[in-house]
């Protein structure tokens, strides 16, 4: 491990560190330089509140503990004292310098206390004071460099196929999306809060909610949106999903008398360009003409939605439109940053409390941040009030579903006022700092650039794989440049038989793989019992609400309903294929670890393939959910449900209906597929193609060489010269590569 150094600490934090460590270990402190810090890639706030917690009273626990020699080995350090405060102090200077985030560490810390006292880290890190970090512009300085170093290799590079390749990186990476979601109640705020993100009045803002459709904002060059109507197929589906909802019976037959339906809804969706002067002519909520439309995208010049960041703003979580709903929750599952918003002076609904769970066990976000607005209204005390009910609510929803409990801690709380924010950026006085409202910015501005991290750290790995590509090759044509004729010819062989043997290889790999893909699965029946199982747990949970209703005179609650449907089998679904998920990711890393032994030429291919299979699959999981046949389900049951009020003969056909429908999800073939790794075989008979393809290819490139070599035999020296400093370059180019954060 090669620490980086960093600006010289003050003499006082240099003293405090010298201090801290001498209070936890006592007369087991060592002496450390106080200038280290680790890799940036090796630093987090889970692994940093784990060795801060390490002291002299834990230490032999800790280090007898599997994960804790597993954390010291990722951090590249041997399991001693010297080690671990070594590892304490670069967490600290990574504190210091905003690298790691205080409020996260604390955070981790604070969960620690369970099962160590770390009272004394705990107060040394609150106090710490540490570096502001500017998240976009280091973001835009990471990934300028790397841009810089991949034309730097493309002026060095004279094969047209990476040429190609590098110049389709450059765009591949410079089109990044950050999606934001924002979502909440009808009147939450929704639209004042945006428009003090983008700092000007760019979305109406009134009692009656105007944002009534699904909108997209987006940068654009033009001040214009785009409207796309549902087709026919949806409309129908709407239609049909009415029947038994008297508020949209209501709506439908208003906009068959004001309207010519037909002009909108075509078999294959209409879209439609329009000025934003013209816009409130379509979407208002007191425009029933906004029934018609599935969303809207809005395009403008603002500084807030550059470098591909876009805000979906989505209708109220009471939208009485099932598909509108739906397609809003499809967003939300997608977004990489999820806001909620409730009003701080208005007590927590049940769709907040429902939505809060529903988003901490399907979103892929991993944390979920909820907004109080209107802050200016209530008192700090008044505001923690909120805050701590919030938190004591979601807890024993999570408590009577038979949940985690600490899934809680996953909801980050802010509390702002859009009005003063609006009001200062309007010159009308208000207050920046009081509004909070750049705390909600640099929280955002935080998880665009962990995403960019991640983003930039794909970017590097594949131009370094690009450098020792080029170097490789180049090495290759010195090595035969420097050979006699008679030395030549024995050389080539011994290459090309190489090439050959690696050849025999990959299809004695193949044949491998085939052997484990047509493994027999014993256990055949193990998902259609689950599916019957969830198919009967929904039909017992819908009649006991139908139950209770009918003996406590209570009218059935279309919403309570939809819900109940969501939440049952999105639970029960996500149960059944995570176990499998996690059994499909368990064999697939010993197959990989397998033939990275045996093959180890293939250890980069298999890396690259394990890591496009988890994604495929995750999206295959979340499709269920956004699909046509989950809408159908539950307009399906919902109609049923609302048309039948004969509870006891609804009972014996409900469990039926509900098992159909589900089986024409595919989930049975999404988990034999898990079960028997057929994407992960797929992806990676791809991979080994491509990866065959290549050495043909390099084989080809080898034979050029030769050819070449063979008619320049008086430009040897030149050709050497040449080559030598290309190395050089991209010996430096690699450097900067490896430096690169």
């Amino acid at each position: 491990m090669s620490p980086k150094e960093i600006n010289n600490p003050s003499p006082q934090e240099k003293g405090a560190i010298k201090a801290l460590l001498e209070q936890i270990w006592k007369n087991h402190s060592v002496y450390l330089d106080t200038h280290a810090l680790l890799d940036e890639s090796m630093v987090d706030t889970q692994k940093a509140a784990i060795i801060l917690s390490t002291d002299l009273s834990n230490y032999e626990r800790f280090s007898a503990l599997s994960e804790f020699k597993n954390l010291m080995k990722s951090l590249n350090l041997r399991l001693d004292l010297y080690g671990i405060q070594y590892a304490q102090v670069c967490f600290i200077n990574a504190l210091i310098l905003g690298i790691l985030d205080k409020n996260e560490l604390l955070k981790d810390l604070e969960k620690l206390q369970k099962i160590t006292d770390n009272t004394l880290i705990y107060t040394f890190i609150s106090k710490q004071k540490t570096i502001k970090k500017d998240y976009k512009q280091e973001s835009k300085n990471s990934h300028q460099a790397l841009d810089d170093i991949n034309q730097s290799i493309q002026k060095i590079c004279d094969d047209d196929k990476v040429q190609k390749l590098l110049q389709e990186a450059l765009l591949k990476f410079s089109s990044i999306d950050f999606s934001i979601a924002v979502t909440g109640v009808v009147n939450a705020g929704k639209s004042s809060m945006l428009n003090a993100l983008l700092k000007q009045d760019f979305l109406g803002v009134s009692n009656v909610p105007e944002t009534a459709n699904l909108s997209v904002l987006k940068y654009g060059q033009e001040h214009k949106a785009k409207i796309y109507f549902w087709n026919k197929e949806e409309w129908e589906e709407i239609l049909k999903s009415s029947r038994d909802n008297q508020d949209m019976k209501d709506l439908i037959t208003q906009l068959e008398e004001n309207f010519n339906i037909s002009k909108y809804i075509e078999k294959d969706g209409k879209t439609l360009e329009v000025d934003f002067n013209s816009l409130k002519d379509y979407t208002s909520a007191k425009n029933k003409i906004s029934t018609l439309i599935k969303k809207i995208e809005l395009f403008s010049m603002l500084d807030f939605l550059k470098d591909n960041v876009y805000i979906v703003d989505t209708p109220g979580l009471d939208d009485v439109i099932i598909q509108r709903e739906l397609l809003t929750k499809s967003y939300i599952q997608k977004a990489d940053f999820l806001i909620h918003l409730m009003n701080a002076s208005q007590s927590l609904s049940q769709k907040d409390t429902e939505f809060i769970i529903e988003c901490l066990l399907t979103s892929r976000v991993s944390k979920l941040l909820v907004v109080l607005t209107k802050a200016d209204l209530l008192d700090q005390k008044d505001l923690q009030e909120v805050i701590s009910y919030t938190q004591k609510k979601v807890k024993e929803n999570l408590a009577q579903r038979q949940l985690d409990q600490e899934l809680v801690k996953n909801v980050e709380f802010v509390c702002i006022s859009s009005k003063l924010a609006n009001d200062f950026y309007q010159n009308k006085g208000g207050n920046l700092e009081q509004s909070n409202i750049l705390a909600l910015e640099e929280l955002i501005a935080k998880s665009l650039y962990d995403k960019n991290k991640i983003a930039l750290n794909a970017y590097k790995k594949e131009l370094l794989l690009h450098v020792e590509k080029l170097e490789e090759k180049t090495n290759l044509s010195n090595k035969l440049l420097s050979y006699e004729n008679f030395e030549l010819d024995q050389q080539n062989k011994l290459i090309i038989d190489d090439f050959k043997a690696k050849k025999d290889k990959l299809k004695q790999i193949k044949i491998e793989l085939n052997t484990l893909f047509n493994a027999k699965d014993e256990n055949t029946q193990e998902v259609t019992t689950l599916l019957h199982l969830l198919a009967k747990k929904l039909k017992e949970k819908l009649i006991d609400e139908l139950k209770y209703n009918q003996n406590n005179k209570i009218k059935n609650n279309f919403q309570r309903l939809s819900t109940i449907i969501d939440t049952t089998l999105k639970d029960g679904i996500f149960d059944l294929l995570r176990e499998l998920k996690y059994q499909s990711e368990c064999k697939i890393s010993e197959i990989k670890n397998t033939l990275s032994m045996k093959y180890d030429f293939l250890k980069g291919v298999l890396v690259q393939n394990c890591d496009d299979f988890k994604n495929k699959v995750e999206t295959k999981i979340e499709n269920i959910f956004s699909g046509k046949l989950f809408v159908k389900l539950k307009s399906d049951l919902l109609e049923n449900l609302m048309q039948n009020k004969d509870i006891y003969k609804l009972e014996t056909i409900l469990e039926e209906q509900i098992l159909q429908q589900l089986q024409n999800f595919g989930i049975e073939k999404i988990a034999n597929e898990l079960k028997h790794n057929q994407e992960f075989f797929a992806h990676l008979e791809l991979s080994l193609n491509l990866y065959e393809k290549e050495q043909e290819e390099q084989l080809k490139d080898l034979k050029d060489l030769i050819l070449q070599m063979e008619q320049n035999e008086q430009n040897t020296k030149e050709l050497l010269e040449k080559n030598n400093i290309k190395l050089n370059q991209l010996k430096t180019l690699k450097m900067e590569l490896l430096n690169a954060k």
